[in-house]
């Protein structure tokens, strides 16, 4: 059986594969600042990944045959240019040192479309674009595969570097875009989407952990793009979600001049991840707006005292 060693898995993405591996009978050692409810086939370790003990200590106690590694600094609005960022490329390749040492085998990192060159208009390809990052979080993140990769080559260690686009799904910040729209209108409030006319590549949260599991499962190595492939603008997203609600007359949607940092397109080349790793998506942006929707009416759950 395999052991699969999962970083940052009470995350967005990380709850979502570690659910998936342990349906598939995977031995799950789900690694985590705090610690979740007992599930079957998932081990859960609470551990500081900054400290180099505690993870050199975890790996050898475990020796994982395969690494998901997701954790990272993520507050929303503040990580593009926090300087934990630097941490985590230390921690991260500390990581790796550890897996390695240990014997372990398959490793798939989580990085970011950030990672990329942003002038352009075209979809982003992996092996083609130029890296470029225009941030210190991509600068980190591409930091981080080029010393992960190249250790990777002096090892039997198979690695895979899954970049990121944009996601969505229950339960994220709510100032990101989707829930900034669906919360007003779900209250009966105006809502605004101030980017309408820029292009971006969604993915549905549980889309994006099950591409990450597959690609993990796959012999796929070197960077691979993790998006949909399909360009949509964030005003018609807004709309899709309107509609959805019932509530179209309570959006407006504006233009907005592109920037540096919020250009007018970003999207994926998908093409690895849909020949390479086999893998397609479950949700389409309509399925997966109304998933979310479906959550965000449901009632809270209640708990008893």
């Amino acid at each position: 059986m395999k052991r699969v060693l999962v970083t940052g898995a009470s995350g967005f993405i990380g709850r979502h594969a570690v659910a998936s591996l342990a349906a598939q009978g995977s031995k799950v050692h789900a690694v985590d600042l705090r610690v979740m409810p007992a599930a079957s086939n998932v081990i859960w370790h609470q551990t500081d990944l900054l400290d180099a003990k505690q993870v050199s200590d975890l790996v050898t106690a475990i020796r994982p045959t395969d690494l998901l590694h997701f954790a990272w600094y993520a507050e929303h609005g503040k990580f593009w240019s926090s300087p934990l960022n630097l941490d985590w490329v230390s921690a991260s390749i500390q990581l790796f040192k550890s897996f390695a040492d240990s014997g372990g085998r398959r490793a798939v990192f989580a990085g970011s479309c950030a990672e990329y060159d942003w002038t352009g208009s075209e979809p982003l390809v992996e092996n083609k674009t130029p890296c470029k990052p225009g941030n210190l979080y991509g600068v980190c993140k591409n930091a981080t595969r080029e010393v992960v990769q190249g250790y990777a080559l002096q090892t039997t260690i198979s690695f895979a570097w899954g970049r990121i686009f944009f996601l969505y799904g229950p339960d994220e910040n709510p100032n990101r875009l989707i829930p900034s729209i669906l919360h007003p209108l779900l209250a009966g409030k105006p809502a605004c989407c101030r980017s309408g006319d820029h292009v971006r590549d969604l993915l549905h949260v549980h889309d994006v952990a099950s591409a990450f599991v597959a690609l993990l499962q796959s012999d796929a190595t070197g960077a691979v793009n993790i998006g949909s492939g399909d360009a949509i603008t964030l005003g018609e997203v807004s709309r899709q979600a309107a509609r959805i609600v019932g509530r179209e007359d309570l959006l407006t949607v504006e233009r907005q001049a592109a920037t540096p940092a919020n250009p007018a397109v970003i999207l994926a080349d998908a093409t690895r991840l849909r020949r390479e790793v086999g893998w397609s998506p479950r949700y389409d942006l309509a399925s997966g707006l109304e998933q979310v929707i479906a959550s965000m009416r449901r009632p809270p759950t209640s708990k008893s005292l």
